[in-house]
C-alpha cells in the first residue's frame, strides 16, 4: 500500500520517550510563560502511523500548496508543507463553526474530527523524533500573545498536549518583541533562518509559529574531486555552476512523464532525497499542472519503494537556496478563505471569554536548503499571525513624558478645584 510522504518520513520503531521541542524555547526578560501549571498529556511510547484519511489529506494539501505557489511565483521555489500544515493545525484548535470545518476539510479531509487530526499529528511528530546517528530532525512549536490578550486555557492545553507548543506573553508594543520571537526561530532552525517577524501591526495579538529543521549525510557521499563546473540551462540564459558526479547503483525513477533519482540519507533509508526531470521540454511547472494532486505524492512514494537499483551516471548541481512568501492567497484558494475574512472568521476558541474578534491576517513562510557533497541541510518556519477584527482608528498620539500642567475643573462654574504642574512622577 502506498503511504505517501508520511511513509517516507515515519518509522515504525517504538519510542522510549519524546521531548517536546517547544520546551527549548529561549527565555526572554520580557516574556511571561503562559503554560505554567499546564501538564501536557503523556505521549504514546509506541505511536503508530497517522490514519490513512489524514495521510491522504496531507499529501493532497502538499500537492495543492505546491501547485498554487508555483502558479503565483516564478523562479526558485521551496516549501515545507509539513511546517505549514502543523502551524495551521495548531490554529485550528482555536477555530469554531464554519471556520473550523473549512480548516479541517483542507488539513484532514471531510469527516475527520479535530481530535483525530491532533492525534495523527502528535503520532507523526513522535515518529519523526527518532532518527539515525547522522540525521538531525527537529520540530518545534510556539505561540506568542500580546500582553493584553487573555487566551483560553483549553486552547493552550490542546496545543501543549498535541504539538508541544510553548506559549509566551510579550508586550507587542515593545520594539524588541519581534526580536524575542525571531531569537526562538533562529535557535529552532540552528541559525539557518534568522527571522520570521519584521514588525508587529497594532491589530496583531498572536503568532503561532512552527519550525522544522533537517540535516543528514548521504548514504553514499559524492566525491569532492568529482565536482566540476558545468552549464545549467536556466530559463532565458545558461549559467555555469558546480555539478556533483557519481556513478553507481541507485534508485532510478520513471513514470508520470518524468525521470529522476532517489538518494537515501545515512539513516537506514528512512529519509530520501528525490529529484525529477520532466520528459521532453516540459518545465517543472507545466509538469506539475498536469498531475493528479490527489495521488501525486502517494505515487511518488511508490516509485521510491526500495528495489534493485540500476547503474546510473548522475550529475547533480550543488545548490543553496532561500525562499519566503506569504500564503494567504494560496490557502484562500484551497478553501480556507473564511479564516481570512474579518466578518466571517470564528476563532472564539482562542480567547478566555470566547469572543469572536480574531481572524488570520498573515501566513508567513520561509525556507532554507543546502545540497552538497556531504548531504542536505534544510529548514522551514511558518508563522500564522492573528489580527483583531476591529480596533479604533488613531487620529493623534500624545505622551505626557515631560513636565505638564494638570488639574480638576468644576465645569459648571468654570472654576478649577485643583491645578498643578507635574515635573517628576517618581517624587512623592
Amino acid at each position: 500500500m502506498k503511504k505517501g510522504i508520511f511513509a517516507l518520513l515515519a518509522a515504525g520503531a517504538c519510542l522510549l520517550g519524546v521531548v517536546h521541542a517547544g520546551s527549548a524555547l529561549a527565555a526572554t526578560p520580557k516574556a511571561v510563560d503562559l503554560t505554567a501549571g499546564l501538564t501536557p498529556r503523556a505521549l504514546s511510547a509506541c505511536p503508530g502511523l497517522p490514519e490513512d484519511a489524514v495521510r491522504a489529506a496531507v499529501n493532497r494539501f502538499s500537492a495543492d500548496l505546491l501547485a498554487a505557489s508555483a502558479e503565483k511565483k516564478e523562479g526558485n521555489l521551496m516549501l515545507s508543507p509539513a511546517s505549514v500544515h502543523l502551524a495551521l493545525a495548531m490554529t485550528a484548535n482555536g477555530a469554531e463553526g464554519s471556520t473550523k470545518s473549512a480548516m479541517l476539510n483542507l488539513l484532514a479531509g471531510r469527516g475527520v474530527t479535530l481530535d483525530r487530526l491532533n492525534r495523527a499529528n502528535r503520532d507523526w511528530m513522535a515518529l519523526l523524533s527518532r532518527t539515525g546517528k547522522k540525521t538531525t530532525l527537529s520540530i518545534a512549536d510556539s505561540i506568542w500573545f500580546d500582553r493584553g490578550y487573555r487566551p483560553s486555557r483549553l486552547f493552550l492545553k490542546r496545543n501543549a498536549d498535541f504539538y508541544g507548543a510553548a506559549a509566551r506573553s510579550l508586550d507587542f508594543r515593545d520594539k524588541n518583541a519581534p526580536g524575542a520571537i525571531n531569537a526562538w526561530v533562529k535557535n529552532a532552525t540552528r541559525g539557518t533562518i534568522e527571522k520570521i517577524i519584521e514588525s508587529i501591526r497594532r491589530d496583531e495579538v498572536m503568532f503561532l509559529v512552527n519550525a522544522v529543521y533537517f540535516k543528514s549525510d548521504w548514504q553514499v557521499p559524492f566525491e569532492k574531486e568529482q565536482t566540476r563546473k558545468e552549464v545549467f540551462h536556466a530559463p532565458g540564459r545558461d549559467v555555469e555552476v558546480e555539478f556533483m558526479h557519481r556513478t553507481g547503483r541507485m534508485s532510478f525513477l520513471s513514470g508520470r512523464g518524468a525521470t529522476g533519482v532517489a538518494l537515501p540519507y545515512d539513516d537506514d533509508g528512512r529519509f530520501e532525497f528525490f529529484a525529477l526531470l520532466p520528459d521532453g521540454n516540459a518545465t517543472p511547472r507545466e509538469w506539475l499542472a498536469r498531475q493528479n494532486r490527489t495521488t501525486l505524492f502517494g505515487d511518488l512514494a511508490g516509485m521510491m519503494t526500495p528495489k534493485a537499483g540500476l547503474v546510473v551516471q548522475l550529475a547533480l548541481p550543488k545548490f543553496e537556496s532561500r525562499y519566503e512568501d506569504t500564503l494567504e492567497d494560496e490557502l484562500a484558494s484551497l478553501g480556507m478563505s473564511i479564516a481570512f475574512d474579518p466578518g466571517r472568521a470564528d476563532f472564539s476558541g482562542m480567547s478566555e471569554r470566547h469572543t469572536r474578534d480574531l481572524f488570520i491576517g498573515t501566513v508567513r513562510h520561509k525556507t532554507f536548503v543546502r545540497v552538497d557533497e556531504k548531504g542536505t541541510e534544510a529548514a522551514a518556519v511558518t508563522s500564522v499571525g492573528m489580527r483583531m477584527t476591529s480596533l479604533p482608528a488613531i487620529d493623534r498620539e500624545i505622551s505626557f513624558d515631560r513636565p505638564f500642567l494638570y488639574g480638576i475643573m468644576d465645569r459648571k462654574a468654570g472654576i478649577p478645584l485643583f491645578v498643578g504642574i507635574m515635573e517628576n512622577p517618581a517624587a512623592k
